[in-house]
């Protein structure tokens, strides 16, 4: 699963216009096809329940530089490389009667993705992600072998970081 995590990131998250988006992002597309499927049933099983509330998915792809902001501000434990910024985290609230609420019945929606094999943090009620906090360390670092292939597959110097160089590279071969 992690080297399908890094492949979806390098060749779809990294290339795009949004990775460096400083504004919360919640475009569904850049969501890991898997996770996305597993929300989205999750979603529908919930309005089988609750037909007249929309789940709100307010934020997907989040960016380092949104991050660090969320984090210096107490918001976020993660400094960097959350699992939001590998396209495998959402975070979601309620239409209710029209208007966005965070009063919804998450007890039912957690069940929903817990379901789908969807894995909630403890802290953080409106917040879902793909896999578990043990789990994370790993994947980032199966992101930065990935992202070191990469550049030293393409002539730059494979210190894991996605710069200006590693950007363009990525956007020449994966344009969106």
């Amino acid at each position: 699963m992690n080297k399908q995590i890094a492949t979806h990131f390098i060749t779809k998250i990294a290339p795009s216009k949004d990775y460096r988006n400083s504004s919360p992002v919640k475009k569904m597309d850049l969501l890991l096809p898997d996770f996305r499927g597993k929300l989205e049933r999750a979603i529908n099983k919930f309005n089988e329940k609750y037909p007249d509330v929309e789940v709100l998915i307010y934020e997907t792809y989040r960016s380092n530089i949104l991050q660090q902001k969320y984090f210096t501000a107490g918001v976020s434990k993660i400094r960097q490389n959350g699992m939001h910024h590998f396209g495998i985290a959402a975070d979601c609230a309620f239409r209710i009667n029209g208007k966005f609420s965070y009063s919804g019945d998450y007890k039912h929606l957690h069940k929903c993705f817990r379901d789908e094999g969807l894995v909630r943090l403890s802290w953080e009620e409106a917040h879902i992600q793909l896999i578990p906090v043990s789990a994370q360390e790993q994947l980032r670092n199966e992101v930065n072998k990935e992202i070191k292939k990469f550049q030293k597959e393409n002539g730059l110097t494979p210190d894991g970081i996605i710069g200006i160089k590693t950007l363009k590279k990525l956007s020449e071969i994966y344009p969106i």
